[in-house]
């Protein structure tokens, strides 16, 4: 039994690799722990390791992810146990450089009011984060195209869909249009000193300023933690609620090991991309940046 034809026979909608959002090796679905809304595909299957992993909120055991899909544990158990490990032949990249999408542009009205509308001025994002716009494209059409960068050299990117009813608020570059794996970069980093506030997504490092960075989401990556443990003093800021808190501690618990001070905080807000400016001055303030 493969995992499509379990995730078919539960009736789970699922992406397979070659979409944006599902990378070679991957079955993606929407998480059921931590995916309140549909059509986000946060949680992937690796098909030769056979485990989940969330963008969100971690991994997870197949087992575990069945019984929240309403599999009883017993049956879930035998599920699990039968699954096939599938090999996936490794792909090669078609490219070895970056590559941007197709109509990369100056912010246009529209999107220069929605980061009004976020509480951002876009003449300052634009001149700082190095943001452009996208109009009417096949695949990317109004989103804000968000530059990443890696020892002021630009590596990859993601986008930020401008309207409220798409089903992926954030589509990146695959593994063919990066030089470097996003997930392995702490996006802002060449901003940070002695001090850095680690966020989820490139919005709420907006909103922190220079001296943020962002992980692209709670689940980080031991290239990530590599990055943050070269700054001495560490600030961690996920979203108040209780997924991110606990991936906040978790993630505080590993950079702990190495010198340096780390410390966590929880915002009133639910995020910093929407929390108030007086709170954003005082998370500022006590991370000294």
């Amino acid at each position: 039994m493969t995992i499509e034809e379990v995730l078919t026979d539960l009736q789970v909608p699922f992406l397979r690799a070659g979409h944006h959002h599902c990378r070679p090796g991957w079955i993606q679905i929407d998480c059921p722990f931590c995916g309140k809304d549909s059509d986000r595909f946060h949680l992937g299957y690796n098909l030769g390791l056979r485990y989940f992993n969330c963008w969100k909120c971690g991994a997870k055991f197949v087992d575990q992810v069945l019984r929240e899909l309403g599999v009883a544990s017993a049956k879930a158990r035998e599920i699990h146990r039968s699954i096939e490990s599938e090999t996936v032949v490794p792909r090669e990249r078609a490219r070895v450089s970056l590559q941007v999408p197709i109509g990369l542009g100056p912010l246009l009205a529209a999107h220069r009011k929605y980061l009004r509308g976020r509480g951002f001025d876009p003449e300052v994002i634009e001149d700082v984060w190095k943001i452009k716009g996208i109009g009417i494209s096949h695949e990317l059409s109004w989103r804000i195209y968000i530059p990443i960068f890696l020892r002021a050299r630009q590596v990859s990117w993601t986008t930020r869909a401008i309207g409220e009813r798409v089903t992926q608020r954030y589509i990146s570059a695959s593994a063919e249009e990066e030089s470097v794996n996003h997930k392995s970069v702490v996006y802002g980093r060449d901003f940070c000193r002695h001090s850095v506030v680690v966020v989820e997504g490139p919005i709420d490092a907006w909103a922190i300023g220079p001296g943020a960075g962002a992980l692209f989401g709670t689940a980080f990556s031991s290239a990530q933690v590599r990055e943050l443990v070269d700054i001495p003093n560490r600030f961690i800021c996920f979203d108040s609620s209780k997924d991110a808190q606990n991936r906040a501690e978790e993630l505080a618990n590993q950079l702990a090991c190495f010198p340096g001070s780390t410390e966590n905080i929880q915002l009133d807000a639910k995020d910093p991309g929407s929390a108030p400016p007086k709170e954003i001055q005082l998370v500022r303030k006590a991370a000294r940046l």
